[in-house]
């Protein structure tokens, strides 16, 4: 066999044999990087759903202390009012639109509805309120009214009944689980507590 002709097999073999080789690093390459691509694909999903749980414990923590504290406020003054002798506000996170919405697939409209109904009560209550602390006027009705209107809005009719509680002592399970409370007010603080429970765990 001539050396011209084994020369060109031996060439041609080693093209063939490196193509080859070259296609088998690229598949491995390939599938390595699919792989890798896959896994922090992976990892930014988890990534950003812990961040999303984390966002919605946070924010029905700020509800739940909101709608919480404006219950206590109100309860509390109401039944010490002419003891009291210091600014008592209803301090209310005023962005409160943003962390409702963030909460949206936890409720339905309706109760998201009520979130919001009692959000703008609290947030005209607490304008009010500061105002007349803060004016220092001797007809304290408005005050009063502001208060009472917190409590109206989450009792009803039965406001005047929430005022008997010795408010000092009771848990906030308590507090969501009286059955003075409206089914709606009562359902939604009971499943904010849910959400920080279970996000919490």
């Amino acid at each position: 066999m001539p050396i011209a002709l084994i020369t060109a097999l031996i060439s041609a073999g080693g093209l063939i044999l490196g193509s080859v080789i070259g296609a088998i690093c690229s598949w491995f390459i390939s599938k390595f990087s699919l792989n890798e691509q896959k896994r922090i694909q992976k990892e930014n999903l988890i990534y950003q759903q812990q961040c999303k749980c984390q966002e919605k414990y946070t924010n029905a923590n700020i509800i739940r202390l909101d709608f919480c504290n404006a219950i206590y406020q109100s309860i509390r003054y109401l039944q010490k009012e002419e003891k009291y002798r210091f600014y008592s506000s209803i301090p209310i996170y005023k962005d409160y639109h943003k962390i409702v919405a963030s909460l949206c697939d936890e409720y339905s409209l309706k109760e998201l509805s009520y979130i919001y109904q009692l959000y703008g009560v609290l947030e005209e209550s607490s304008k009010m309120i500061e105002f007349y602390w803060r004016s220092d006027l001797s007809d304290n009705i408005e005050l009063r009214n502001s208060y009472k209107n917190v409590l109206k809005k989450i009792y009803g009719d039965n406001y005047l009944k929430a005022l008997s509680k010795n408010i000092d002592d009771i848990s906030y399970k308590e507090l969501y689980s009286d059955c003075l409370m409206k089914d709606g007010y009562r359902h939604i603080l009971e499943s904010l507590d849910e959400i920080c429970n279970i996000e919490h765990e």
